[in-house]
């Protein structure tokens, strides 16, 4: 079960950990990620008797071909479109977030001539309160530069990303398990102070909270095994990361004492995290392009990254990173959406289910319950 649990938390807990506390805290009442950690394990236990949805090592596994078995390779194929559309929506927030945190980062070191590009009082002694008006990221000034940042962080990443693909045996374990407790630490370093300097939405409603809350819970949708004998160990995990939220949500430190040099360091810090993830999630958007329109690979990772630019421009600068990841929550609520309709319905008889590529076995839902 700890094993289990363990697997969970790995595939929930990433750049997520970082951004949702600095975008959402503190609006973000405590019943309404209870409540939204309460419908995702109810929805656990559904995909889960249908026969889970881990990937079982394959590149592009889990979820679309769970829901091929069940409504065939359009179904599948749509999927994957959504995790295109979630990737690469959700990489313009992260490259605005990374924005944000550099201006915070080089007001709080002093640098000169920057409170005027800034507009007015904005050398940051402190770090003001989350989403507070004084909040030198939140000027309209201070937001064109910070969308001009975050352009730029995506066409770097673009670059590099098309550049330099990942190789085929994908990012290094040692790597993959570096980022995210780089982000869990800069997170917790983010708490202590009393928040990040991302303004947080002063009048949403808490169900539209809820979802780019669910930003937080990509990899889940992948995670869920087939024998029930496993699940304890995946709620386990679930409430483990539901808990942790619900800390990281609730800013603990006064950003009224918090240090300027603190401030510098954790901004650039945060600001690089930001920009190595933007880099993987263009790479993997890219994939799922090829796979969803069968293109040349090639041509992902430049169709993700104007998405993510149009996203980024077309957004009003004053809604920030919470309004931006909107786009990716929206996608994960519809692929938990299309999972669970799939788990609902009867796996389609054994030769309906010879469409999809013979290089591939089924996955989830294709593996006997039990």
């Amino acid at each position: 079960m700890i094993a289990r649990a363990a697997r969970t938390l790995a595939a929930v807990l990433g750049l997520g950990t970082l951004l949702l506390p600095a975008a959402l805290a503190p609006a973000v009442h405590p019943w309404t990620a209870a409540a939204l950690a309460g419908a995702l394990a109810l929805w656990c236990l559904l995909v889960a008797a249908a026969g889970g949805t881990e990937s079982g090592g394959t590149e592009y596994g889990g979820p679309p071909e769970f829901v091929r078995a069940r409504f065939g390779p359009g179904a599948a194929r749509g999927v994957r479109g959504l995790y295109f559309a979630g990737f690469a929506t959700g990489q313009a927030a992260v490259a605005l977030a990374a924005g944000q945190f550099l201006a915070a980062a080089l007001a709080a070191a002093g640098l000169p001539g920057l409170p005027g590009l800034l507009g007015g009082d904005s050398g940051w002694d402190a770090v003001p309160a989350v989403g507070s008006p004084g909040a030198a990221v939140g000027s309209p000034v201070a937001a064109g530069w910070t969308v001009a940042a975050g352009a730029a962080v995506l066409v770097l990443a673009a670059a590099r990303a098309t550049v330099r693909p990942a190789p085929a045996a994908g990012v290094p374990s040692a790597a993959r398990r570096l980022r995210p407790a780089a982000a869990l630490g800069l997170a917790g370093a983010w708490w202590l102070l009393g928040g990040a300097p991302l303004a947080a939405p002063a009048d949403w409603a808490q169900p539209l909270l809820a979802v780019p809350l669910l930003f937080g819970w990509v990899g889940l949708e992948s995670a869920v095994p087939g024998r029930r004998t496993a699940l304890g160990g995946t709620l386990l995990g679930l409430g483990l990361a539901a808990a942790l939220y619900g800390l990281l949500l609730r800013p603990a430190g006064n950003p009224a004492a918090a240090p300027a040099a603190a401030v510098a360091v954790l901004g650039l810090a945060s600001a690089a995290l930001c920009s190595v993830y933007c880099v993987s999630n263009l790479r993997a958007a890219g994939g799922y392009w090829a796979a969803c329109t069968g293109l040349p690979g090639g041509t992902g990772v430049p169709a993700a990254a104007v998405l993510a630019l149009g996203a980024l421009v077309a957004l009003p600068s004053h809604h920030g990173v919470a309004a931006l990841l909107l786009g990716p929550g929206t996608a994960t609520a519809a692929i938990f959406l299309f999972t669970v309709s799939a788990a609902l319905r009867r796996p389609r008889t054994e030769e309906s289910r010879h469409d999809h590529r013979p290089d591939r076995p089924l996955e989830g839902a294709a593996r006997p319950a039990g």
